[in-house]
């Protein structure tokens, strides 16, 4: 139940540093770069989330396995759209960036439904 609470809190913190940024004027991501390295942190706090739903018993060890797996995937699409960037593809990069951005959505979205039960 403290792990839970903990992964509410820490949920809390980050909505409302994106609220204060917001207000303070600091813009969203909007160049590549600023979305590939959200990106990334959104993999860590995935990864986060997946954990201390494990900890919380609302998932279990197949289904942490499981959201471990789609992150490592999810940031091989966020390397390969790096890349792809780098090389001057931007189609390819953006597809991939929001490919793997719109998996780690439907990833936490599942853990937060998993943990409010």
């Amino acid at each position: 139940m403290k792990s839970v609470r903990n992964s509410i809190y820490a949920v809390l913190a980050m909505l409302m540093l994106l609220t204060a940024c917001a207000q303070v004027g600091l813009a969203p991501a909007e160049t590549f770069d600023q979305k590939l390295a959200y990106g990334y942190s959104t993999v860590t706090a995935v990864r986060t989330s997946a954990a201390q739903a494990l900890n919380a018993g609302s998932i279990d060890i197949t289904d942490a396995k499981q959201a471990l797996s789609v992150t490592d995937g999810a940031r091989s699409a966020l390397d390969a759209a790096g890349t792809a960037f780098r090389s001057g593809d931007t189609a390819t990069a953006t597809g991939k960036l929001e490919a793997a951005t719109a998996l780690l959505t439907q990833l936490q979205a599942y853990l937060n439904a998993r943990s409010k039960k």
